[in-house]
């Protein structure tokens, strides 16, 4: 009778954990927009800029191998004082975290990029939040086979080159919090 209740608690806890495990593995599938911000390093980053003494600056930044773009890209607005731009890009990743917005959760489910691929296209833009540059960029990869995958980039990896063409704006743009997503959005009437 005792082992029979002891038999009871050992699958009892091994359901819990399961369930548990089962949930974290689950949770760690999505991210929140408040922490999908970047993380790597880009220390091989160039930068020139095309357009000397305009008020709208052209700039290319260019990552070479190992280079994570997207903490590249917000160094770059940091370093250059960037309050408004846009960009685009070419090139080649080996690995990256994509994510597709929940709605439903107010988060981004992961979409893991894993292996070399080829960057099809990569736009975006950035702005300012509460002060502080912020980048929100998408992009589309090619496999070898020819298919793509899609999705708000969370971290990428270049390899061996990522080329991104920023349009710098003479004018900042502001975000705002919005509560019913959990996102930073545009708002052209913020000053």
């Amino acid at each position: 009778m005792i082992k029979g209740k002891r038999l009871g608690y050992v699958l009892s806890w091994i359901g819990i954990a399961t369930m548990m495990g089962y949930s974290q593995e689950k949770a760690s599938e999505y991210v929140a927009p408040s922490e999908a911000v970047p993380r790597g390093k880009a220390p091989k980053v160039q930068v020139q800029l095309l357009n000397p003494g305009e008020p709208t600056k052209r700039y290319a930044v260019i990552f070479s191998q190992g280079d994570e773009a997207f903490s590249g890209l917000l160094e770059f607005a940091e370093k250059y004082n960037v309050t408004s731009a846009h960009f685009t890009a070419i090139g080649a990743l080996n690995g990256a975290t994509l994510g597709w917005f929940d709605p439903k959760r107010k988060m981004y489910k992961k979409i893991p990029i894993e292996g070399q691929h080829e960057v099809i296209g990569m736009s975006g833009d950035i702005a300012l939040y509460q002060g502080k540059p912020v980048v929100h960029t998408h992009m589309v990869v090619g496999s070898p086979d020819g298919t793509t995958r899609a999705g708000h980039v969370l971290g990428a990896y270049v390899s061996p080159t990522l080329e991104v063409m920023v349009t710098v704006d003479p004018i900042s743009m502001q975000k705002r919090f919005d509560p019913e997503t959990d996102l930073t959005l545009s708002d052209p009437v913020l000053k």
